[in-house]
């Protein structure tokens, strides 16, 4: 579980550093400066550029906390692609591969789950 959570933490920092570089023009030649964006497009932006890199350490240090700021901001986007998917570009591979990961980390979760030893309760 520790390793897919830690390849999880890099490929969620990936995520980050691809909104940042967009936000501050470093990647698109510019079109998805911070200062360019619509409202809608402000607000969704900005917050998962501060929801990954805080899911990528929660994730990382294994804190019960980072799975769940991955989830809120998986959601999140994938929302946005359904809900706005002429603001906010829908990219299908994406979609599919965060899906696939929660799967596997339910799945996992639940493994963990059942083949926990039963408690000695000496008494």
């Amino acid at each position: 579980m520790t390793i897919f959570l830690r390849l999880v933490a890099l490929g969620t920092l990936w995520f980050a550093l691809m909104i940042w570089a967009d936000l501050i023009g470093y990647h698109h030649g510019g079109a998805g400066r911070f200062d360019l964006l619509d409202a809608d497009m402000k607000a969704a932006r900005g917050t998962l550029a501060v929801l990954y890199p805080v899911a990528a350490v929660g994730l990382w240090l294994r804190g019960a906390w980072g799975p769940v700021i991955w989830g809120v901001a998986a959601i999140m986007e994938i929302g946005l692609q359904q809900a706005m998917p002429g603001t906010f570009e829908i990219d299908p591979l994406k979609v599919a591969l965060v899906s696939l990961i929660a799967l596997i980390y339910l799945l996992l979760r639940l493994w963990t789950l059942l083949t926990k030893p039963p408690v000695n309760e000496a008494r």
